[in-house]
């Protein structure tokens, strides 16, 4: 009688597998909807460097 010395059998193999597999889709599903349900920032949800307020200086470092 051969003896197999893997240490799990392909049963928890494939469960391990569904289970790395439905925590991806889950994990995935949850970051497409909340980029669909988050607020919105308006002016703040912008790249900084398309952002231009009038009237604001930049800053300078003093010398």
């Amino acid at each position: 009688m051969a003896r197999n010395n893997a240490p799990f059998t392909a049963a928890e193999r494939r469960i391990g597998l569904l289970a790395l597999v439905a925590a991806i889709v889950l994990t995935l599903g949850m970051m497409a909807l909340d980029s669909l349900l988050r607020p919105s920032l308006g002016v703040y949800d912008m790249p900084s460097s398309s952002l231009s307020l009038p009237g604001v200086i930049d800053a300078s470092p003093l010398q």
